[in-house]
């Protein structure tokens, strides 16, 4: 047996003693053996996306790991069907999960659909979730119960004495009485009953930092986590990321880093999808399970160069900053700043691209851009102390447009041939800066660079989106869902979205339905984060008619659970508005008309006056709705 070898068998052996602990916990009410959650993680379903394995509170979460090539899990499948139909949803969550490595998703689901799977269907292809629970068979069952513990491991049934022994008269089996007990709130008698099948696939060979991981945090971690960025640390050696190996692990397998928070598999492809692949993400787990080898340095990529200055092809035709060196505290609260910048343009231009520079990677959290025609930011800058003015959400003034955003690991916005965004002479530019202090005085001067299109532009860029005037949070609860739509009124092109919500958002989907009744997903974020808002891009446009209607599900916590709501000690309730304790529901689209052709004489971009004029009637409607109920 080589060194490898008995790494993994070691391994092997600790998860299987750890799993025999906590069992032996459960059975005895154990409050120890609550870290089975903490093990098991998030599983990931067929489409990669994150599937939620707590069970609810007065129930029970059942993991049957199983192979598709094992004819045992095959025999046992009408067995699961019948005691899913028994315990089933939403009292208690069934999830098969497969080990197979080389086992495709189409044909996952092919094979769940003949043999008629009920169960949540998960994948396992490195089997490394099942080793980490300590299980060596196919099939193989856990039982975790509301309160995380682990009540049951095991077989299903009695149906097989052996691999290739069936019985001629089985019994109940193990899994229902269990299941039984713990659903009654009693005991479970046999807490452990070892399971007959197939030995899980062999583990393949521990990936290594030069070979396989360099290149996975070199194309998507070093954009921020380099020297001088915004990362807190670096990651550009193997020692670097060595002593961090397992950090690395948990925040890649709970899709917090890289920082995108739209849910895979769900809408369009986006542009610059920073998400790493499954693929990645086991990759980067299974080194750091290995004990984070480095392999041998002739395997390491060639270094990857930074830009230094801008990335867009031939830099910008104008740069515009912030003025000057704008402060940060040491401490205390984010600070979110709008600073108006004056572009002194004598005529009207289309920008086709934008790029973003922070000055400050240290304080800056993210950058948004927009278009003032009216001069009121002019105005709100000039009656606040010092450079800009402090707005929470946006800009706090109507604009006629917007230029886009910066995000840490954003790349430059370039916008397709013949769409730009409309820049009018003498307008000003607004950028929002979302600052947060880092422990000592910084101070920032962030720059913006627009280019100008260079071909004819036919189709002006314009964001509207699906709003929820009359949002209304009751004060303690948890789980309140707000919809909100909007009803496309001229034929168009989607080519963006950006859900937006404030410090009480949980989730948000966006979906079209289309006039003749069809639907399609847009983006969906599960875990909402106001600190990590984008704008997400298409690849492609998507067609909306006329008549179309884009719709945002939301959902808000307004209890004080919340750790983000700022009246946890004493919720209030919370309805629409631009302070941090008031709350909106916006599904913002960006969207050009179809068939616009600007070139043409006498074509107008009137999108953005049939959005306001849509949105004033919107308003109106809700004014008058609150006055006669006599709010």
């Amino acid at each position: 047996m080589n060194a490898r070898s008995r790494r993994w068998r070691d391994r092997f052996m600790a998860s299987a003693v750890l799993l025999l602990a906590a069992t032996a916990a459960a059975a005895a009410g154990d409050d120890a053996s609550t870290d089975v959650l903490a093990r098991i993680g998030r599983l990931q379903g067929l489409d990669g996306a994150s599937l939620d394995p707590t069970p609810p509170a007065d129930g029970a979460t059942v993991l049957v790991f199983y192979s598709t090539e094992c004819p045992i899990a095959n025999a046992i499948n009408p067995a699961l069907n019948r005691l899913y139909g028994e315990f089933g949803p939403p009292r208690v969550k069934w999830f098969a999960v497969c080990v197979d490595p080389d086992v495709s998703a189409a044909d996952l689901a092919a094979h769940a659909k003949e043999f008629g799977l009920k169960a949540t269907i998960a994948v396992d292809r490195k089997g490394r979730l099942a080793r980490r629970l300590g299980a060596k068979i196919t099939p193989e069952t856990f039982v975790v119960d509301g309160g995380g513990r682990l009540r049951y491991h095991g077989r299903i049934d009695d149906q097989f004495a052996a691999r290739g022994v069936r019985k001629a008269a089985p019994g109940e089996g193990e899994l229902r009485p269990a299941l039984a007990a713990v659903l009654a709130g009693g005991e479970v008698k046999a807490p452990f009953v070892e399971a007959v099948g197939c030995p899980l696939p062999e583990a393949a060979e521990a990936p290594t930092y030069s070979k396989d991981v360099a290149a996975i945090l070199q194309n998507s971690c070093r954009e921020c986590h380099r020297k001088g960025q915004l990362g807190p640390f670096a990651l550009d050696t193997y020692e670097q990321a060595r002593k961090r190996a397992g950090d690395l692990a948990n925040v890649v397998e709970d899709r917090s880093m890289p920082p995108w928070k739209a849910a895979p598999g769900v809408g369009p492809k986006f542009q610059h999808d920073r998400s790493l692949s499954t693929a990645d993400v086991e990759t980067i787990s299974a080194w750091a399970e290995a004990g984070a080898p480095e392999g041998d340095p002739k395997d390491l990529p060639a270094p990857r160069a930074f830009p230094e200055e801008w990335a867009m092809e031939g830099g910008p035709d104008l740069v515009l900053d912030i003025g000057g060196d704008f402060p940060i505290a040491a401490s205390g609260d984010d600070v979110y700043r709008c600073f108006v910048l004056r572009t002194d343009l004598p005529e009207d231009v289309y920008v086709s691209g934008v790029e973003y520079k922070p000055g400050n990677a240290r304080v800056v959290h993210h950058i948004l851009g927009y278009v003032d025609v009216s001069g009121e930011a002019r105005k709100r800058d000039e009656a606040e102390e010092g450079p800009g003015y402090t707005s929470f959400s946006g800009p706090g003034v109507e604009i006629i447009g917007d230029l886009g955003g910066w995000a840490p690991g954003a790349a430059p916005s370039i916008l397709a041939e013949g769409v730009g965004r409309a820049l009018p002479k003498k307008a000003d530019v607004i950028v929002q800066i979302h600052y947060h202090p880092c422990g000592k005085p910084e101070t920032d001067r962030s720059r913006l660079g627009l280019k100008f299109a260079r071909k004819p532009v036919k189709q002006t860029l314009h964001w509207n989106g699906a709003f929820n005037y009359g949002l209304d949070l009751p004060p303690g609860e948890s789980n309140i869902e707000v919809r909100a739509k909007w009803t496309v009124p001229v034929d168009a092109e989607a080519r963006a979205v950006a859900p937006h919500m404030h410090l009480l958002g949980k989730d948000m989907h966006m979906f079209v339905t289309f006039p003749d009744g069809r639907t399609r997903d847009l983006i969906r974020i599960d875990g909402w984060d106001f600190n990590w808002q984008s704008q997400y891009y298409f690849d492609e446009p998507i067609d909306l008619p006329r008549g179309s209607v884009v719709q945002a599900v939301a959902h808000y916590d307004n209890s004080a659970s919340n750790p983000h709501n700022p009246n946890a000690k004493d919720p209030q309730r919370v309805t629409w508005g631009e302070a941090t304790t008031d709350e909106m529901c916006i599904g913002f689209i960006a969207v050009t008309k179809k068939g616009q052709d600007l070139t043409r004489p006498g074509e107008k971009d009137d999108l953005h006056d049939i959005f306001t004029k849509q949105r004033e009637e919107a308003i109106a409607k809700i004014k008058a709705a609150r006055e006669k109920a006599g709010r």
